[in-house]
């Protein structure tokens, strides 16, 4: 097996999606409405841990814990794991304060 190249992943909880940059937080989104949080408290944080690639299954009932200078957030369980569709890019929050999409 190569090496692993993969660095977005989705953990989804019951309500929210929450796309990761390697540790990094970098996108929330609503699943029922499908709307983009900008202003999301986990955006931009790290997580104290994800799974190693591969092991993504062992996260499942799991809550993700980011960390921070000013706040902490813990999500509720997490019901999936999984790699996200490329046009999940485009609304990542990197991309929106780098201006090269709208807020």
């Amino acid at each position: 097996m190569g090496i692993e190249r993969r660095r977005h992943r989705i953990f989804v909880t019951r309500h929210t999606e929450y796309h990761l940059r390697r540790d990094e937080c970098v996108g929330v989104r609503d699943r029922k409405s499908g709307r983009w949080y900008r202003d999301h408290a986990a955006l931009r944080l790290h997580t104290v841990m994800v799974p190693v690639h591969g092991n993504d299954d062992t996260w499942i009932g799991e809550r993700l814990k980011f960390f921070g200078n000013h706040t902490d957030v813990v999500t509720s369980p997490v019901v999936k794991v999984g790699r996200p569709p490329k046009t999940s890019l485009e609304h990542y929050i990197s991309l929106a304060t780098s201006g090269a999409i709208a807020n």
